[in-house]
């Protein structure tokens, strides 16, 4: 006599059986070791007195070798999202300096037992200054090309302070803003960008020009 199982047995028979292969698949593939490459940012980190100048190699290339509940472990709870480098400039003398950063496996830090193989590439150049501040005057420059000089022109501030390389700033004897279009009276203006990794202290100025009343000869 055949006996019709219920709705309820027949949800659990099913809800068991995902069960069993779901532990028999888990089991089979934890005794496999596997390996995965992801790539991920590369942070170099420098002491406060220098600046990083150049550096052309933003990423690197991880493989990560584990087994296959590790992996789906570690990417569940700490997937790696960057590795960080710091660089020490004990040695050097000379700047600008040129080096060649190596990156060993160590250098990833991962939880549990997830073990890094290989890293791509493993040699990083770059190029490291020393950080200069100066205080440097600020220069108006004008849509229409007339120099400043022949202008009754104030700023404020009249003085920014300025930091980065070294390289950079001992070549700059004042810091210019984006062109303005002013005959008289005073408009906020931005400082021209500069692209040598230099900050400003600040980033607007305050242009003021007088209008000069030029004196008309009595004929009479």
């Amino acid at each position: 006599m055949k006996t019709e199982l219920s709705g309820t047995e027949k949800a659990s028979r099913v809800l068991l059986s995902i069960l069993v292969g779901a532990l028999i698949w888990a089991a089979a593939i934890d005794e496999e070791t596997f390996s995965v490459d992801v790539e991920i940012p590369l942070m170099l980190e420098v002491d406060n007195n220098y600046v990083i100048m150049e550096n052309t190699i933003r990423s690197v290339r991880v493989r990560l070798n584990g087994s296959g509940l590790e992996m789906l472990s570690h990417q569940i709870t700490s997937p790696l999202s960057e590795m960080k480098k710091y660089i020490s400039m004990g040695s050097a003398s000379t700047f600008p300096h040129n080096l060649a950063v190596g990156l060993v496996t160590s250098d990833v830090h991962l939880d549990g037992s997830i073990v890094v193989s290989l890293l791509t590439p493993d040699q990083i150049p770059v190029t490291v200054d020393t950080v200069l501040s100066k205080r440097l005057p600020v220069s108006v420059v004008f849509h229409d090309g007339i120099p400043s000089r022949f202008r009754l022109v104030t700023v404020d501030p009249g003085y920014v302070t300025v930091t980065g390389p070294s390289s950079a700033l001992l070549d700059m004897d004042s810091i210019t803003t984006e062109p303005v279009t002013i005959s008289s009276g005073h408009i906020t203006a931005s400082l021209a960008f500069n692209g040598n990794m230099v900050a400003y202290s600040d980033a607007l100025v305050r242009v003021s020009v007088a209008k000069a009343d030029v004196p008309v000869a009595d004929l009479d």
